[in-house]
Formats: structure tokens, sequence, C-alpha cells
């Protein structure tokens, strides 16, 4: 790629972040530990960080052993690339039959996380519920752009689908969202939840795979206009920025670096 920062405005919005990055020291994981309920019938299993609380003969209950190895794995990628330490907390991950079970026993129906507990209704894909809770224990305040919340969460959720492909396919079909509704939280509220995620997500893999995750970090904490925050940290408007993400999506889905083609949503180049 050939867009560079303003190394001088990156430096002064890094030394600006510098004070809260004693927090992330303390590991990915947060230090609220809640108490563990205690589900009648549910067994458990303890596997690295995590213990995995499932109901008695349910599926993955049958198959926890290839269940845990699959999460401790997520764990350690997504903490590299969120450029965070492993947690110290023990994740205890509660595998819920289905949402309608599960809002019987905790009053939720949908995927949530408290404290360190993850409670996942096996609806959302595998890596979403750890990519939430990584995400929400960084140790920096949360971004005011939710399609860069979204994306992220979306861009971990090792749900096996290519994100670059998909948002060149919406350019194809005439349903891209240009950036300028992406960034507005009210606009992206009202886009096609499908259609938002996957441009966000690859938006980001675009950012982290050219300029790595520490600028991306930046960018999500910036307190400018985020025309200004691209500006500063990428040294183009952003209308040439955005011009360039489509293209890295359009290269990937026209083909052109087959052989760089993914199979999890993982990998960002």
């Amino acid at each position: 790629m050939r867009i560079h920062g303003n190394l001088r405005n990156i430096y002064r919005i890094a030394a600006m972040l510098a004070l809260p990055v004693f927090i992330i020291i303390a590991g990915c994981g947060g230090e609220k530990v809640e108490p563990l309920p205690d589900y009648e019938g549910w067994g458990k299993y303890s596997y690295q960080h995590f213990v995995f609380h499932y109901p008695e003969g349910s599926y993955w209950g049958r198959n926890i052993d290839r269940l845990s190895q699959a999460y401790e794995k997520y764990l350690q990628e997504d903490c590299t690339f969120l450029g965070l330490p492993l947690p110290k907390d023990t994740i205890h991950f509660f595998i819920h039959n289905n949402d309608k079970e599960m809002e019987e026993l905790t009053g939720h129906n949908k995927t949530f996380i408290t404290g360190n507990q993850i409670h996942w209704d096996r609806i959302p894909p595998f890596g979403t519920p750890l990519a939430i809770y990584l995400v929400d224990n960084m140790g920096i305040r949360r971004t005011d752009y939710d399609f860069l919340y979204d994306g992220l969460i979306t861009l971990r959720d090792y749900s096996g689908s290519d994100y670059h492909h998909n948002t060149a396919s919406l350019q194809e079909l005439k349903r891209f969202i240009p950036l300028d509704s992406l960034i507005d939280n009210e606009r992206y509220s009202r886009q096609n939840k499908r259609d938002r995620e996957w441009e966000a997500a690859s938006f980001i893999a675009f950012i982290t795979y050219n300029f790595g995750i520490n600028r991306f970090k930046m960018l999500w904490q910036s307190t400018a206009s985020f025309e200004t925050a691209i500006k500063e940290l990428f040294g183009v408007d952003m209308k040439t920025f955005e011009e360039k993400w489509v293209e890295f999506a359009l290269v990937r889905y026209q083909g052109i670096h087959r052989e760089t083609i993914y199979t999890d949503s993982s990998k960002t180049e």
C-alpha cells in the first residue's frame, strides 16, 4: 500500500493515548468476578483458560474436548491479533441449548457476557461471544463508532466468511454502504445488519493488514471527527481512504490473489 500517515500526528496521538495503556497489562480478561450459577443437570469441563458448563447429554457436552480445544485456539489468536496478553481470570463459558432455554435460566434471550462469564445461546458464530468478551475488556474506552465495534467483533467471529469478498459483492449488487453512512451511528443502525457488519469487518481488516492493530486502536479511541482522524492517522482524506479500501476488497473478489483466500475470518491477509 502507498498510503502513509503523517508520522508527527501519529506520534502525537500515540502520546495522548499512552496514559490508559497500563490498564491493558492486567490482561485481556476483566477482573470482575460474578457469582457462578449452579444449573441442575449441567456438567463442567476445565481446559486451560476456560471452564465450560453445559447441559449433560447435549451435543456440545458430548463433544466438549473438540470445542474446548477450538476455543483455546481462538483465545490465543484473538489476543495476538488484538495485541493483548492472555487473560488472568478463568473464563466460564456456558453453552445453552437454545435461546428459549437460556431465557428460562438467565432472563436473557440472547448471548450475553457478565463479569468473567460468557453465556452462549448457540445462535451467533462460534467466535462471536469470545470476541465480545475480549473487545469489551481491552482496557481502552469504547469507540464512538458502532461500525468499528461491530466490525471488530464480526472480523473475529470464525464464521468462515471472507468479508472482503462480501463487500465487493455488495458493490456489484449496488448495495454498498458508503463510509459516510457507516460512521453515522443513526444511519448505520438503519442499514441491513448483515451488509453493514460485512463492510465494517472488511474495513477493519483493510486497516489492520496495511497499518497494524495499533494504528486501528488509535482510530478506535480518537475523539476527533472521523474525517480528521483518518487524515491525521493515514495521511489522506476520507474519500481517498474509502477508495483504497474498496480497491483492496475488489482485488480479492476478482481472484487476483486467489492463493490468499482464507477459510476463516480471523485472517486479514
